[in-house]
């Protein structure tokens, strides 16, 4: 790792972002980026989700290129919906997030907004959408056309209510992370790992390789401890890597309560520097914990026989698991202009 900037006098404090290279996961790009970073600015314009100068916003600076990043391998039609998924999701997350917003900050008003936002995924007409803001119902129209999207792109029957109990509580997390914010309150490292495996999105995620390599996961692998551990710790490193990049972000905008490396820091009484190098080398740990897994889930898989259809699916999926965490280690430590270094002294 880098040697630390000394904090500067005065204004600002700067930290020292790991390089993430004991992160080995391989990370690619599709080859379809730009006709994929076309389709979802002219998706997120006719859903109603971001007019145009908040598509220019997206687009500036790599933002759209997460999802290209995160489905590397998968069809156009896949990839499209997990691009625009992660458009959405970031849109949704900018509403509430937002130093000047109120939704993150008043559990009631969150919660009004997501059952509208819920009940559009779902395909049922939400309950107060005349009278919510254009934002809001921008989010709702196009959260409709994902819903529809991912039925029509599910690769198996059972993968469908799997992800839609993981992405709706991922939605309904904007409530909790309001009440978390409005409680004013302190987690403890477990207890925020368990939160933020849900607000993270890191569990959607590992669904949505499904999706994108079209892989169908056999019920004897799924119902295995390995399995189970693998996601978990994929989840861990996910969340790890967009916590350690984002940290001066959020402890300038006031959420160091919503972040794994402040929390650690705290939990430790040590300084914010110390708490991202810590996420970091639990980063580490929890990545060695998946490669291990991953090797278990192998082994079950090889014991499925020989010609067994869903031993090549297996294969393409847990690839596709690799390239999703080497892509979003990619995406949020090289193409996010939005993760600064810089943390104002004013908070």
């Amino acid at each position: 790792m880098a040697e630390h900037e000394s904090e500067r006098p005065g204004l600002e404090q700067v930290i020292t972002l790991p390089r993430l290279s004991q992160l080995p996961w391989p990370g690619q790009i599709h080859p379809e980026t730009d006709s994929l970073i076309d389709h979802t600015s002219q998706w997120a314009l006719a859903t109603g989700l971001a007019d145009e100068d908040a598509v220019m916003r997206l687009r500036r600076g790599g933002i759209m290129h997460a999802g290209p990043r995160l489905a590397p391998r998968a069809p156009v039609s896949a990839a499209r919906l997990v691009c625009d998924w992660t458009a959405w999701l970031i849109v949704i997350d900018d509403a509430f997030d937002d130093e000047g917003s109120d939704l993150g900050r008043n559990p009631d008003l969150a919660r009004a907004a997501i059952e509208d936002v819920i009940s559009s995924f779902r395909g049922q007409k939400p309950v107060r959408a005349a009278s919510s803001p254009a934002h809001i119902r921008g989010i709702s129209a196009s959260a409709a056309d994902l819903g529809s999207r991912f039925r029509e792109l599910s690769p198996s029957p059972d993968w469908l209510p799997r992800f839609l109990r993981h992405a709706e509580a991922h939605i309904w997390s904007k409530v909790s992370e309001a009440e978390h914010r409005a409680a004013d309150t302190f987690l403890d490292v477990a207890a925020y790992v368990s939160l933020r495996r849900v607000t993270s999105a890191a569990y959607t995620y590992t669904y949505l390789a499904e999706m994108a390599a079209q892989a169908v996961i056999p019920g004897d692998v799924r119902a295995s401890q390995a399995w189970e551990q693998m996601l978990d710790a994929a989840a861990d490193v996910w969340l790890a890597i967009q916590d350690i990049c984002s940290a001066a972000k959020e402890v300038s905008a006031g959420d160091a309560r919503l972040n794994l490396a402040p929390v650690m820091a705290r939990c430790a009484g040590t300084s914010l520097q110390q708490g991202v190098d810590d996420a970091y080398q639990w980063a580490i740990r929890r990545s060695a914990d998946l490669a291990e897994q991953r090797e278990q889930v192998e082994a079950l898989t090889r014991r499925l026989g020989p010609g067994h259809i869903a031993k090549a699916d297996m294969m393409r999926y847990l690839d596709a698991l690799g390239l999703l965490l080497g892509g979003h280690r990619d995406w949020n430590f090289i193409d996010n202009p939005r993760y600064s270094q810089v943390i104002s002294s004013s908070t």
